[in-house]
């Protein structure tokens, strides 16, 4: 079953996407807390295998950059919630050094997980304490600065 807000397809292209002056890639991410379980989702990579990371994507023209961290959770990683709060923003530097994109993390408080959505044919999804999610994170250092700075890291 579908999210009703969402269509069934996870968006693509990057046509409508926003870019900064500077032509750096702004994404939007979550940090989507199960809060009954206070467990952190975290999402396979879809470019290297045995690669995790948080739901992220292009923020794009039509939406905010809630809204766009909200879409990313529920086409990535399947969930649906409310944002609880800014996290912060980083920056993704590419092979070189060079500035490659502008994530802003939100705080995500899950209401709903679903057993299908968009991406789940080829992200698997994992439900995981702090400390996992910290090692899980480890080839993404930026992320696991945003978990740091969430709920979740600010009341170790």
């Amino acid at each position: 079953m579908s999210h009703p807000d969402y269509p069934s397809e996870a968006r693509s292209g990057r046509e409508n996407q926003v870019y900064d002056q500077d032509s750096i890639r702004q994404i939007s991410g979550s940090i989507a807390i199960d809060p009954k379980t206070n467990k952190v989702l975290v999402i396979s990579s879809s470019k290297h295998e045995n690669v995790w990371v948080l739901p992220k994507g292009g923020w794009e023209m039509d939406e905010s950059r809630e809204e766009a961290a909200r879409r990313e959770a529920y086409e990535e990683g399947g969930v649906k919630g409310v944002i609880k709060g800014f996290v912060g923003s980083f920056i993704d530097y590419d092979d070189y050094g060079q500035p490659k994109s502008h994530v802003w993390f939100y705080e995500l408080e899950v209401e709903c997980i679903y057993e299908h959505w968009p991406e789940d044919d080829f992200r698997e999804r994992r439900w995981c304490t702090f400390d996992e999610a910290m090692k899980l994170l480890c080839y993404k250092p930026y992320m696991q600065k945003a978990l740091l700075a969430s709920s979740c890291g600010k009341s170790r």
